[in-house]
């Protein structure tokens, strides 16, 4: 299929600084990269508009349906407008998500991650994916945690922040509050020192904290429950992701 010529060079220009959260906020668009990361976000109904490779594009119609439209465009354009070096055949772009208020997401979810200012895109990304995984229902998100939109956040998800509702806790001081309100738990890992996770059960309702890869957390109340993993063979410490992973398995 040959190339679509209603793309100006100029608009692709301009899309291919997403990667930037400055552009993402100006325009109020994200890019979404690679084949599964454009089904999961079509599938939520997060696409606005498709860009594939010419010889791709077609089958990329069909998965699209009626309203999205799908434009053919050459690699070396494909290229330019993905954050990778070597893309996928597709790159989409779709709209900001809109963060709901704090007490929304604890009201409509049984069992919340709660990020507070967690910086690595990777371990962002990564923990939503986990706790999509493991049952989790509502994200919130702290000041300084990496940008939800971000590409690199987006594709450590594996798609799955276009499912898992989030929401934004812009005073961080008033989740304790917030979480007793609504019936849940505020659940804070502690590497020592915290309840035996092998004998703690899941509270029906829960809101979970993963801090600051170095500061930790400050969520942390006097009527919250602290649970430690207990490790063998000398390791004192696990990967914020390796031990959510661990919790919320131990509680699926």
């Amino acid at each position: 299929m040959a190339e679509d010529p209603g793309i100006s060079k100029e608009r692709l220009k301009r899309l291919a600084r997403l990667d930037r959260r400055k552009v993402r906020e100006e325009l109020g668009l994200r890019l979404i990269e690679g084949c599964r990361l454009v089904e999961e976000a079509l599938v939520a109904g997060a696409v606005a508009e498709v860009f594939a490779r010419a010889d791709a594009a077609d089958g990329w119609r069909v998965r699209a349906g009626d309203e999205v439209p799908v434009h053919a465009v050459a690699t070396h354009d494909l290229e330019r407008l993905a954050d990778v070096r070597t893309p996928q055949e597709v790159v989409a772009i779709g709209p900001l998500p809109v963060l709901a208020a704090a007490a929304a997401i604890l009201e409509s979810a049984r069992r919340v991650l709660v990020l507070d200012a967690v910086q690595d895109p990777g371990n962002v990304g990564g923990l939503a994916r986990t706790a999509r995984a493991l049952g989790v229902d509502g994200l919130l998100v702290t000041a300084g945690t990496a940008d939800l939109s971000s590409p690199k956040v987006l594709r450590a998800s594996a798609g799955a922040l276009f499912h898992l509702p989030a929401g934004l806790l812009d005073d961080a001081t008033t989740l304790p509050l917030l979480a007793a309100t609504h019936g849940h738990a505020l659940v804070v890992p502690v590497v020592a020192g915290g309840r035996d996770l092998r004998e703690v059960s899941a509270p029906e309702r829960f809101a979970i904290v993963a801090g600051n890869e170095g500061a930790g957390t400050s969520l942390a109340s006097g009527d919250a429950l602290r649970v430690t993993i207990p490790m063998k063979n000398g390791a004192d410490s696990l990967n914020v992701g390796a031990a959510f992973a661990a919790i919320l398995g131990r509680w699926l």
